[in-house]
């Protein structure tokens, strides 16, 4: 098989139209995630569904997440310390991110592509 493969609900008028259609169920505990939660049909909306189910099974309701600004995302920011970029090991001043930064003058590119581009 190749390429995405959907089993969810039908994307028409009526699956929006469903009652119910939320992370919550009547069995206690049980939680449901996935695009079938939200308007969208991917895998964004897939994720969006699974922070949906983690705040329903955190407790968090509309108006936790409307007007009092809480939710899971809240939470963990909390916890969460500003990333840096320039740490000192041993006395040297290290960048720490995966690909170092390296500023390139626009017209020395220029120039570069436009001699390539004549051989």
């Amino acid at each position: 098989m190749y390429g995405p493969v959907r089993s969810g609900l039908t994307h028409c008028p009526a699956r929006f139209a469903i009652k119910g259609n939320r992370p919550e169920t009547s069995y206690p505990g049980l939680f449901v995630g996935g695009a079938d939660l939200t308007v969208g049909d991917s895998f964004s909306a897939s994720i969006v569904g699974g922070w949906m189910a983690a705040n329903a099974a955190m407790g968090y309701s509309m108006i936790d997440h409307v007007y009092l600004k809480k939710n899971l995302t809240s939470d963990l920011e909390q916890f969460m310390e500003e990333p840096s970029l320039v740490t000192e090991r041993d006395g040297v001043v290290v960048e720490d991110v995966g690909v170092p930064f390296k500023e390139v003058n626009i017209d020395e590119a220029t120039k570069a592509a436009e001699s390539s581009k004549e051989e």
